[in-house]
């Protein structure tokens, strides 16, 4: 019987175990002490398992599309009908987002470690790889207690550097460029954002429903409309978290972002304008007490103050042709963002292996016959979701089935 290792008993590496280990003799290496931990911590505790609207708009990489590629192989389709067999139905929450009927991420990761122990795969605990050595006849392993093992094929699914705190590091991409793949450098993504003016960070606690729009070099790289949370470093909430990969990735490659904050995303900007207007009309009211019913008078005097408004300042005494740039600050508000958070507050990494280095219908690395790699290890990156777990699902089982 062909003997399987894989790197990692994350999603894509348990996936992975449950597709190959029927028909082969599958050893799992985890470097941790236990498998699935970052499977946990998914969805808040609740596994944000996929998504009913998966295609590549929601991927980012140096090659989107390849994720087409891989869901016709394995889709979302075939990941349902696969985790309903092992007692996992779904159930759909907002915005296409899918969830196992429990909404225990536990109930997942305990499911999934036990399929693929039933189907025979076994699960050795604090073991880390250091080496993957090529041999005339399958690939030989060396843990870093120099342990040697010999396989007919390895599947690397030991996933990204995000969330070190539960196991995240460079260990897979390190591994992959020793076998020669090019990494696209890791950036962290799905994340919150540092931003600037620092006026913004008066804001602090405060949350409201904004549309973001992030433009480098005069185009827009990714768009959002959700709650945002402000922070005393800059932005955070759903939808900062929806603009971060495409923010982030830009920064790392030394190209100027800006994002512009829209505060009444669903008021057009005349129509905003003349509802102002007759708000402001009131005599002897302050600026920000006119707006205080219809935005939380602390983001009023900021944005006010910003604009060059004294937000205690009569209403009256605004000028007509001062309106439009003032409703353009709570329409347009320009931000810059800083420095990317660090890795322990990223949901995920983007970058990785380069996917041309990838045959899309097997995961087999084209440098080396007989490796696998699988799951956010490799440069493809979804938004927040559901897509990156999917993506996790279909690599892992399209990897077990071919190795």
């Amino acid at each position: 019987m062909k003997k399987i290792a894989i790197i990692g008993a994350g999603a894509s590496g348990l996936m992975a175990a449950c597709f190959a280990a029927p028909r082969a003799k599958v050893t799992i290496f985890e470097k941790q002490k236990m498998p699935g931990r970052k499977i946990l911590a998914t969805g808040n505790g609740r596994c944000n398992i996929s998504n009913r609207n998966i295609s590549a708009d929601f991927y980012h990489g140096k090659n989107p599309a390849f994720v087409n590629n891989v869901f016709g192989s394995f889709g979302l389709e075939a990941t349902e009908e696969f985790f309903s067999t092992i007692g996992i139905p779904f159930a759909e929450g907002k915005d296409g987002r899918l969830f196992p009927a429990s909404f225990q991420a536990s109930a997942v990761q305990k499911l999934l470690v036990f399929e693929a122990q039933k189907r025979g795969a076994e699960i050795l605990l604090h073991r880390r790889i250091d080496k993957i050595v090529p041999q005339k006849e399958g690939l030989l392993l060396i843990t870093a207690g120099q342990e040697q093992y010999h396989f007919d094929a390895v599947i690397l699914a030991s996933g990204s550097c995000a969330y070190p705190q539960l196991g995240g590091s460079d260990s897979g991409y390190t591994l992959a460029a020793s076998i020669g793949h090019s990494i696209q450098p890791p950036v962290p993504a799905i994340v919150p954002l540092n931003a600037y003016p620092g006026v913004l960070h008066r804001l602090e606690g405060i949350k409201w429903d904004c549309a973001l729009k992030a433009i480098s070099n005069t185009t827009t790289i990714a768009s959002s409309i959700g709650e945002v949370l402000f922070t005393s470093y800059g932005l955070s909430g759903p939808a900062t978290l929806d603009i971060s990969i495409a923010v982030n990735r830009n920064i790392s490659l030394q190209k100027e972002v800006d994002i512009f904050i829209d505060f009444f995303p669903e008021i057009p900007m005349h129509n905003l304008q003349s509802h102002f207007a007759t708000l402001f009309s009131e005599k002897g009211k302050p600026l920000a007490l006119c707006l205080a019913g219809i935005i939380k008078e602390r983001i009023a005097e900021v944005i006010l103050s910003c604009a060059g408004k004294d937000p205690f300042s009569e209403a009256q005494c605004l000028k007509k042709e001062e309106l439009p740039e003032l409703v353009g600050f709570f329409k347009n508000f320009r931000s810059n963002p800083g420095p990317a958070r660090p890795f322990s507050e990223a949901m995920v990494a983007s970058g990785g292996v380069s996917t041309d280095e990838i045959h899309p219908s097997t995961m087999e690395s084209k440098i080396l016959p007989g490796l696998y790699i699988t799951g956010e290890l490799l440069d493809i990156t979804g938004t927040s979701g559901g897509f990156n777990l999917q993506f996790a699902w279909s690599t892992g089982a399209i990897a077990g089935m071919n190795a």
